[in-house]
């Protein structure tokens, strides 16, 4: 499913360069859950950019579902990114002029699924999150743990082949991320290959492999 191999990133400063990654490599099977742990400024964030395909790596190898992401143009990686990868982040990255409905049914406007469909998927979704009541509603008349619900909605409506979950609890309260980290395990039951990028331990714990970023390699 996910296979990284040698893989380094680093970032200009004034005094030259700054290696974040060091030779990462990991592999994740299909249906896996793994968690990702490391300090603040461990790279987490590089490494969940260059999972997802916001980002390329400066050398090495990274390969999604068999495609070879390194060789990639922007383009074929934007419509690779759209296609196989739902995003899952900590501030929820919803719209706030659209309604839940529509901020879910997003990704699906750059698809070739037929309208009905498209509408048919977004309902099933918002009643599978326990949210199908909201679906007029606006972003800033949710709670946090609905627009969290709203957001893996979002992130679920591609049918992707792998869900990239940044600190996805890391602004709700202990009630709330208990049922957020119940549904990811839902979703995990019925197949889904989920990365979860978290310093929480009782998150990382939910999954089935953590593994830790130290000095930009992982461990």
């Amino acid at each position: 499913m996910i296979e990284l191999r040698d893989v380094r990133k680093h970032f200009r400063t004034g005094s030259g360069k700054t290696e974040i990654l060091r030779g990462v490599n990991l592999t994740v099977e299909q249906g896996e859950y793994v968690a990702i742990m490391g300090k603040s400024g461990s790279g987490k964030s590089t490494m969940l950019n260059l999972l997802g395909t916001l980002d390329v790596v400066d050398s090495g190898a990274y390969e999604l579902a068999g495609k070879k992401v390194h060789k990639m143009r922007k383009g074929r990686r934007a419509r690779l990114r759209n296609e196989e990868i739902g995003f899952v982040f900590q501030h929820f990255q919803l719209i706030a002029n659209l309604s839940v409905y529509q901020n879910v049914l997003l990704p699906l406007t750059y698809g070739r699924k037929r309208l009905r469909r498209k509408r048919s998927r977004v309902l099933e979704l918002l009643d599978e999150m326990g949210i199908l009541d909201k679906k007029n509603q606006k972003p800033d008349r949710l709670s946090g743990g609905e627009k969290q619900r709203v957001a893996i909605a979002r992130a679920l409506v591609n049918e992707p082949s792998v869900i990239l979950a940044d600190e996805p609890t890391g602004s709700l309260d202990e009630e709330t991320t208990e049922s957020i980290l119940s549904l990811f395990d839902r979703v995990h039951k019925k197949g889904a290959t989920i990365i979860v990028i978290t310093h929480d331990m009782e998150v990382a714990e939910r999954a089935d492999r953590i593994l830790r970023l130290q000095n930009g390699v992982l461990v």
